[in-house]
């Protein structure tokens, strides 16, 4: 009697059992019916809901992708991150079908203009001119190489450092290893040199056009160097 009794208590826990698994297997092969797509700090210079729309189309079926299909999303995230406009993305599948996908955008630092035309970013990656978007950064003339890319970053980054600096320089140039600004509120070039003693440049820089402010009638000059130990030399 007892045995039937065991037998029949293991019998109805297994076929419990099987109801659960069977029921968590068909709720992890549900298909997807909605996606959102949300923009991280909500950004989106570059792009838009509906271009994320076509790169996830592109990449993947994802009308046939399961709820936990962590293998398939991990793998659009990467399709996605592929993309040069797209620094981070991340791929959220929630219980009531629906897709969630957020996107981070590159953010341009500066922009390249030669023979190919582009943006880079902190980790000199070439982000592509957009028609719908021009980004607020200084520009650089010329065709650097990878390794002048790293050290126009590094520059701008120290630049970016000083409220001053960020606010004024809108155009770089490299001429034979010497670095030329332009810059936003005053007409003369500056002759910046070598990157060394970049602090020392600054506060010259910063106590010259403080004396400009200062006075009435402007000198005639179109240039400044500040190559010089504790000297700016103007010239026309």
């Amino acid at each position: 009697m007892k045995l039937h009794k065991y037998l029949g208590f293991f019998v109805v826990s297994f076929l419990l059992l099987g109801l659960i698994v069977v029921s968590q297997w068909r709720n992890d092969q549900r298909e997807i019916e909605r996606l959102e797509v949300i923009f991280a700090n909500d950004t989106h210079n570059f792009l838009n809901v509906e271009m994320v729309d076509k790169l996830l189309i592109q990449n993947e079926p994802l009308s046939h992708i399961g709820v936990k299909d962590t293998l398939a999303l991990s793998s659009i995230e990467a399709e996605l991150e592929a993309y040069d406009v797209i620094l981070n993305a991340e791929i959220f599948m929630s219980q009531s079908k629906l897709l969630i996908v957020r996107v981070e955008e590159r953010t341009p630092l500066l922009r390249i203009i030669g023979e190919e035309s582009f943006y880079v970013d902190l980790d000199a990656v070439k982000i592509p001119l957009s028609d719908n978007f021009s980004a607020h950064v200084p520009l650089f003339f010329g065709n650097p190489s990878d390794e002048k890319i790293k050290e126009l970053i590094f520059l701008i980054q120290k630049v970016n450092k000083d409220e001053f600096l960020k606010s004024q320089i809108i155009e770089i140039e490299n001429q034979k290893g010497k670095y030329f600004f332009k810059m936003r509120s005053y007409d003369f070039l500056v002759e910046w040199g070598n990157l060394n003693s970049f602090d020392q440049k600054v506060m010259k820089l910063k106590t010259f056009c403080k004396y400009l402010d200062s006075i009435e009638e402007q000198p005639n000059f179109t240039k400044i160097n500040l190559k010089y130990y504790q000297q700016v030399i103007a010239s026309s």
